[in-house]
Formats: structure tokens, sequence, C-alpha cells
């Protein structure tokens, strides 16, 4: 005979116990806002007065809070624009991951991966300056165990390019040489872009990019 399997049934909470639980949630969910607007203010404070200019303090005065406030979030401000800039990562990594995934053509995929790299610093141009241009010393910095998510968003191009040659699609070669050199490519428009370069604005930026990209992948073709 097969055992009967007893089921655990929860007891339904008591009014008591969903207000503490409400409240709790409530709680962790004020603290990330204010997490959120530290970070945000701090970019921004970051790019207006350069490193050694910056202070929690202006980050305190920016968003209406206490010194003391923003060091129960972050130690110091490395420890700050280190988050700042680890976070930013996660959301790049993401939307190139999601761009790879848009298609199955191998040569398609890093056109798309190049201009969702693109599109990532037009939109988001503060952390874009800090992860690339500002202190990229914290490239490849690991802190605590933590994954690296700076790495990781570049496996996503280089695993394309691992697939083109796979494929056939382009010449036999070293993919991580393959993949900085494209990753150059895109990095040098984005920057241009971003520095407010007078012919690098608007539509002219995407024509560029689509250019760039195909001459590129024209020259890694396998004939």
């Amino acid at each position: 005979m097969t055992p009967k399997t007893s089921q655990v049934v929860s007891k339904p909470l008591t009014r008591a116990e969903r207000v503490r639980q409400s409240s709790r949630q409530r709680r962790a969910q004020q603290k990330e806002t204010l997490r959120r607007t530290i970070l945000d203010a701090a970019g921004e404070l970051f790019l207006e007065f350069g490193y050694e200019g910056f202070s929690m303090r202006q980050v305190a005065e920016r968003i209406g809070y206490s010194a003391t406030t923003i060091y129960r979030y972050f130690e110091n401000k490395d420890d700050l624009l280190f988050a700042i800039i680890r976070e930013a990562f996660i959301q790049f990594g993401q939307e190139l991951a999601a761009a790879a995934r848009t298609t199955d053509d191998p040569l398609a995929r890093l056109e798309a991966l190049g201009h969702a790299y693109i599109n990532f610093g037009l939109q988001n141009p503060i952390h874009y300056q800090l992860m690339f241009m500002q202190r990229t010393d914290f490239l490849l910095v690991n802190r605590d165990g933590q994954k690296q998510p700076m790495i990781d968003s570049f496996k996503v191009l280089q695993q394309a390019v691992e697939q083109a040659i796979d494929a056939g699609a382009i010449e036999c070669g070293d993919a991580e040489t393959y993949s900085e050199v494209i990753w150059a490519l895109v990095h040098g428009i984005t920057s241009l872009a971003v520095a407010k370069s007078p012919r690098f604005t608007g539509e002219r930026v995407q024509k560029n990019a689509a250019l760039a990209m195909r001459m590129t992948l024209r020259g890694l073709r396998r004939e």
C-alpha cells in the first residue's frame, strides 16, 4: 500500500499578524525606495563634482536627509559608487541578454547587441559615464564574493561571437578578440554621443552605429 501523504494545513493569519506582516513589507519598500533615491542622487553628484569633490554629505543635502542616514546604507563613497556601477551593469547585462534572444540569426544577433549597447548608453548617460568613462577601475572589482555583472555582460557578447563562429557566419578566430573589437567600436560611438559630440546626436548616432556594425561584420564574415 502507498502510504498516505500528510498535508500540512497552514493556519490563517490573525489580524495582528497580518498587520505586522503588512508593516514589515511597507518598511522594506520604504527602505528600498530610499536606497534608490540615494543611488540616483549620488550618480548625478559624482558627475557634477568628480570623485575628489564628491561627499556623502552632498547626497544627504540633495535628498533632504541627514548624512547619518546615508551611512546606514553605504559605508563610504567608494561603497556607494560601487553599488551604483554594479546595479547599472546588472541592468545593462539584462538588456544585452534580451537583445541576444530576439533572433536566431548569428549576424543579426550581433547587430542587435550593438544597438542594445548604444541604446543603453543613450538612455542612461549618467550611469554609462560612471561605468565606462569615469571609474573604469571598478570594472573588474569583486567585493564580498559577489558575482561580477561587469564581466557577465561582456560574456553575453562573447557567447554571441562564438555562436557566429560555430555557425560559420564569421571567420574562425579568437572570439574574445573579436568581442573586444566590437565592444570598442560601440563604446566609441556611445561615448561620443554621451559626451554630446555635435556629429553624434539623435538619428545620426543610430545611422553611424548601423553602418559601423555592418562594416565590422562584413570584415569578419566568412567568404
